[in-house]
């Protein structure tokens, strides 16, 4: 009562001062406690998100290494069945998207001998002739500059001494930072990165049609390009050897003996070392789950009467639709 009276023997502008500090209190507790609720909310959602995200990723890695022992089981059961690697058979067919615990995944072999191993350019007798004027011809095929050649074979080989068109340690110790030739193989396509002269649209180019594999390797003209096959052979034009490509889609080459008798009469012989059968397959899988799609690729080897081996695993994060938490 006391300080009701109180109030009312104010100024009538004190007591408004008073009223409106009480509702700017009021306000602002209502304001905090909003703030707060908000937070909470917020923290409760990201941390949904975070443990949707584990466990799709969990999902996925589950996934792709079941597509992996797949791959495996049927490039084993295809080795018991088959004397050849051709196009035709079970492993090289395309795997259509497929429901996988709330997902899709799909997946694709395909054979990395069908392409020109980088690495066969330095072997241990030192620089391979014939395979170098294989990688020219596909060079220039590509419209691409014949020296990449040499730079690449300066990067492989072990010695210092220089190529007509290449590059050694000095070459790179000039670059920021500097570095020196791996002088050892390729462990990937992407290492050329690193090689001078090779650009990422140049590598670009080259990718459908070269490989690094850890050995020295035939290429297999059951499963290679027409553009390799016409490297391959000089004289063999770009239209002959695509006829060869699409002869062996209904009738492959059953050896080695057989891809000779089809070839032109004056089209002559492949110098390189070539085959019907292959040891390294490439796996690709592509898996969807929730708002990310994750693509993977695998070296895969399959030594003659031994287990297939994986020998590396690449994964990439192409798309992702959430919100980048977790």
């Amino acid at each position: 009562m006391a300080e009701t009276a109180d109030m009312q023997r104010l100024p009538r502008a004190a007591r408004l001062r008073q009223s409106g500090v009480a509702v700017v209190t009021a306000l602002l507790i209502v304001a905090v406690i909003a703030t707060a609720a908000t937070y909470v909310g917020l923290s409760e959602q990201v941390w949904l998100r975070q443990a949707q995200n584990l466990r799709e990723r969990a999902q996925a890695e589950a996934v792709r290494h079941g597509a992996l022992e797949w791959a495996a089981i049927i490039l084993t059961l295809d080795a018991k069945d088959n004397n050849t690697d051709d196009l035709t058979q079970a492993w090289a067919q395309v795997l259509p998207p497929l429901p996988a615990e709330g997902g899709l995944v799909t997946g694709q072999i395909v054979d990395a001998q069908g392409r020109f191993n980088l690495n066969n350019l330095s072997r241990d007798a030192g620089v391979s002739a014939d395979d170098l004027e294989v990688f020219r011809r596909l060079l220039q095929s590509r419209e691409l500059p014949i020296e990449l050649a040499d730079t690449l074979v300066d990067w492989l080989d072990t010695d210092s001494s220089t190529q007509p068109s290449g590059a050694e340690d000095i070459d790179y110790l000039a670059h920021e930072p500097p570095y020196r030739a791996a002088n050892q193989r390729l462990q990937s396509v992407d290492e050329l990165y690193r090689v001078r002269g090779y650009s990422a649209d140049i590598i670009s180019k080259l990718r459908p049609f070269v490989t690094a594999l850890p050995s020295s390797t035939a290429i297999n003209v059951n499963t290679t390009s027409a553009e390799l096959l016409q490297a391959m052979i000089q004289t063999l034009s770009l239209a002959e050897a695509q006829t060869l490509i699409d002869q062996r889609k209904e009738d492959p080459f059953k050896s080695v003996e057989d891809f000779k008798k089809r070839l032109p009469p004056d089209a002559g012989l492949p110098k390189v070392s070539y085959d019907v059968r292959s040891a390294y397959f490439e796996v690709n899988v592509a898996t969807m789950f929730g708002r990310a799609q994750r693509r993977s690729r695998a070296l895969l080897h399959r030594p003659a009467g031994a287990p297939v081996q994986i020998l590396w695993q690449q994964q990439e994060l192409i798309v992702s639709t959430g919100d980048g938490n977790g």
